[in-house]
């Protein structure tokens, strides 16, 4: 699929069936066919996205992408490989379910102090038993069980990933660590 930066406008090219066998390589040959025709007919391309597939991961490594080089070339042009955000906020979120994130020297500021400490899952969960009591006034009304313990396609829905990771959550959060009533982080 190709989409225009400029202009709004969107265009399938090319479908392709692929086996398991030899995959990565696969994906990286219909890839460098794709851009091909793309600069054959006169488009410039500047990037590619895709999801974060092991697949995916593994074409983009072989064309030379990684974290220092968040590109690779083609015919003398530097091509972006970007993630979907949509996937990178649900990945974010399954992460973040399993385990801890710790803060260390991100140069977050709070009352003058940096902020250091550890996030855990469990403060979300918390945070959301307390919210859920206060009946006339809910900070976090758009979040449910279904978006705190995801299972199957739940798991698979960005809506309820990104209502988790938003400000309103970290708003509840943080009215009730200030407030004294929970200690996170």
């Amino acid at each position: 699929m190709l989409r225009g930066l400029h202009r709004e406008w969107k265009q399938p090219v090319a479908f392709y069936l692929i086996c398991r066998r030899n995959k990565d390589e696969t994906l990286v040959i219909f890839l460098m066919e794709v851009l091909d025709a793309c600069h054959n007919a006169g488009l410039v391309v500047v990037a590619t996205i895709c999801d974060m597939g092991a697949s995916n991961v593994r074409a983009l490594k072989l064309l030379g992408v990684s974290e220092k080089t968040p590109f690779f070339r083609f015919r003398d042009q530097e091509i972006a490989a970007v993630f979907d955000p949509p996937h990178l906020l649900k990945c974010t979120r399954n992460l973040f379910f399993k385990y801890d994130v710790m803060n260390v020297g991100l140069g977050v500021v709070v009352n003058g102090q940096p902020l250091t400490g550890t996030a855990k899952w469990a403060d979300i969960l918390k945070v959301y038993e307390l919210d859920k009591q206060n009946v006339l006034y809910r900070v976090m009304r758009h979040v449910t069980d279904r978006h705190l313990k995801p299972f199957a396609q739940d798991a698979m829905k960005v809506s309820l990933a990104a209502q988790v990771m938003s400000t309103s959550v970290a708003a509840a959060i943080d009215t009730h660590v200030t407030a004294g009533k929970e200690k996170c982080f």
